[in-house]
């Protein structure tokens, strides 16, 4: 990319034009510590075709990448960096004759790395040969400038990337995933104690009826804003992602009721995602991360399809909260705006 404000713009045009891309999801991470960073993004992305909005957000992209250049040059390795020819480095070992690795980076491509081996005629690869290609292909990948330690392609925890598939057999990890008042947006209060719990219980069935011993925990909390607004939030664990995986088809069944629900638009969240409207009884939405299964309702008198917006936030939230879990992290994330 010819200069840094080419960056700037194609950063910002992210944020914009795909707000839930994994990149731009890093990026707004990144924008907190930016005084007024979050709510630029937040405004541009509220009304793409404000010239003052889009103005703010690059200002605070802006000073972002001057600040943090090794971030900067991070996100040149991404779909946001200039495309290249992809760089390949053939490594050979002895004796003649020997197995061929081909390694492929390409930087323009999300960073992308891909390994062929080519074994030698007729002879087969013993364990010590590929051994030694697993050290030399991360010594290679070093070589080809790709940072181990900030690649998205090896960290699996990064939002918007393969997700981790730790298991969380403890309720009390469970009841973490659950946003505290903390988290949440002024005035929302906890109506119903946080509550947690192995397997299945009050309220949360076996979800998979042929892999009940597969589900390992649960955890629910309900908050209130106001006399007639409610929200609900339940975790659900898994032994694995597949696991998880049917019990979201199987509580989609369960959210979608006998057809007085109606499809509810939903960015894309996690692995799996999906919501539903009730009218006047409110909106549930139902989202898969590894291996939680994670429940939000919003129901009362307030919660209508044009409130949409918020139960997509509460969702990314508990999601958020789902996936630092899984990363082995105390949960922290928070409503933006909360009192965090």
């Amino acid at each position: 990319m010819g200069n840094g404000q080419e960056l700037v713009t194609a950063t910002v045009d992210a944020l914009v034009r795909a707000p839930g891309s994994a990149v731009a999801e890093l990026v707004r991470t990144r924008l907190r510590a930016v005084p007024g960073g979050e709510e630029a993004a937040v405004s541009a992305g509220a009304d793409p075709a404000d010239p003052l909005a889009r103005a703010a957000l690059t200002t605070a992209v802006g000073r972002l990448l001057a600040e943090d250049p090794a971030f900067a040059r991070y996100l040149l390795s991404t779909e946001l960096g200039p495309p290249t020819s992809p760089s390949t480095v053939q490594l050979r070992t002895a004796p003649a004759d020997p197995p061929t690795v081909h390694l492929q980076a390409r930087p323009g491509d999300g960073g992308t790395v891909q390994l062929r081996l080519k074994p030698a005629s007729g002879r087969r690869a013993t364990g010590g040969i590929l051994v030694t290609l697993a050290l030399v292909v991360v010594a290679s990948l070093v070589a080809l400038g790709i940072n181990l330690g900030d690649r998205p392609l090896l960290q699996p925890g990064v939002h918007g990337f393969d997700h981790a598939a730790t298991a969380l057999r403890d309720p009390a990890r469970a009841q973490g995933v659950l946003p505290d008042p903390a988290a949440m947006p002024g005035g929302w209060q906890i109506e119903t104690a946080p509550q947690s719990g192995t397997s299945a219980g009050d309220g949360v069935p076996c979800f998979v009826q042929d892999a009940c011993d597969q589900q390992l925990a649960y955890a629910t909390v309900t908050f209130r804003a106001g006399p007639r607004h409610s929200a609900k939030f339940i975790v659900v664990t898994f032994a694995t992602a597949a696991t998880a995986g049917r019990a979201f088809d199987t509580m989609l069944d369960r959210v979608g009721g006998t057809g007085a629900a109606a499809a509810v638009p939903l960015p894309s969240i996690g692995d799996q995602s999906a919501a539903r409207s009730h009218g006047a009884d409110g909106m549930e939405a139902l989202v898969r991360v590894g291996t939680t299964l994670l429940y939000v309702g919003d129901s009362g008198a307030d919660a209508t399809v044009a409130d949409a917006p918020a139960l997509t936030v509460f969702a990314r939230l508990l999601a958020a909260r789902a996936q630092q879990a899984q990363d082995g992290r105390t949960p922290d994330a928070a409503v933006p705006g909360s009192k965090a």
